[in-house]
């Protein structure tokens, strides 16, 4: 495949801001049935077949053969920060928008009955999709959320760094092994392959790193095509994140380890204390001693102080995350 930029879209070329709960959901059912599974995502997909009490609903959009189209309500290139949040968005779809998209599906493979409930607007139906993706959510992602975004996160800073240091060149022709840059397309070996010319038209490309499995842009009438592209880490679940096994509570304690976590979702001091379980002093005091190694950003906008994490934070958080996951599984 070769994806075909100009001037604009290399302007236009940009990093996802933040990760997609809906998306990783998507994908990683994507992952789970069509395999095979990596090393790294070994003990995820064992977990959660063991786990899963029936094959998800929403699946039947998602996992129709492994190089058809996934349906872009089910893998939003603009992130939010829950999942709650985005299944609203979800629901509050323009009903052309749907009928545009699964049309444009229907034309690669064959879609469930209950399909043209769902273009047609009926609420009945999407309360239904949108329960099954949360259910799945639960038992698949939920668990894992804290890990992925600490790979996501990495990887953006990672990127950030690469765009500064060699300009987009560098960055789009390190992306994946299979995917080189010959200016000005970008060269990509299908493992089906297919080949085929996209062109973006002006549109520019949104790169979004993920766990579960790449995807590549393909259809035509895309606002802005996202590409997602797989990075190295796993998920590691709660053991990992909060056990005995968790180098970064070692190294940081176990309330500070817990900040810094909760931290990569970027949050307030309200925020913090909440998801911590801390009071808005102690939250903020951890905070201050998290900034001052070099780990947490502060950008403070009246009385509303907002963290994140640096480069650094993100570094410490995907390995702690890596090396977590390799002491679960031994």
């Amino acid at each position: 495949m070769r994806i075909h930029f100009t001037l604009d879209d290399l302007a236009r070329t940009r990093l996802a801001a933040a990760p997609s709960p809906l998306a990783a959901t998507s994908f990683s059912l994507f992952r789970l049935v069509y395999g095979p599974c990596p090393a790294r995502l070994d003990l995820w997909r064992r977990t959660v077949t063991a786990s899963l009490p029936a094959y998800p609903l929403f699946g039947l959009l998602v996992t129709a053969g492994p190089h058809h189209p996934v349906p872009r309500f089910l893998r939003p290139h603009a992130g939010l920060r829950t999942l709650e949040e985005e299944l609203a968005r979800l629901a509050a779809t323009p009903m052309q928008a749907f009928r545009t998209d699964l049309e444009y599906v229907a034309r690669h493979r064959q879609l469930p009955d209950w399909a043209d409930d769902l273009a047609d607007g009926n609420p009945g139906t999407t309360a239904r999709i949108t329960a099954s993706v949360r259910a799945y959510h639960q038992v698949a992602v939920a668990p894992y959320w804290r890990s992925l975004t600490a790979h996501f996160h990495a990887d953006r800073a990672y990127r950030t760094r690469q765009l500064r240091d060699g300009g987009i060149g560098r960055l789009l022709d390190s992306l994946h092994p299979r995917m080189n840059w010959r200016p000005p397309v970008l060269e990509i070996d299908l493992a089906t392959g297919d080949d085929f010319d996209y062109h973006l038209g002006g549109r520019g490309l949104v790169l979004a790193p993920g766990t579960f499995a790449s995807y590549i842009p393909c259809d035509p009438d895309e606002e802005q095509p996202t590409l997602y592209y797989q990075v190295a880490g796993g998920p590691a679940g709660p053991a990992a994140a909060g056990g005995g096994h968790n180098p970064l509570a070692v190294l940081l304690g176990h309330s500070r380890a817990a900040v810094l976590e909760v931290i990569a979702d970027g949050v307030s001091t309200g925020q913090l204390a909440r998801r911590a379980g801390l009071s808005s002093a102690s939250a903020s005091e951890h905070a201050t001693v998290l900034r001052r190694a070099g780990l947490v950003a502060t950008q403070r906008s009246g009385r509303t102080s907002r963290h994140s994490l640096t480069a650094l934070g993100s570094e410490l958080l995907l390995h702690a995350a890596e090396s977590g996951l390799a002491a679960e599984g031994s």
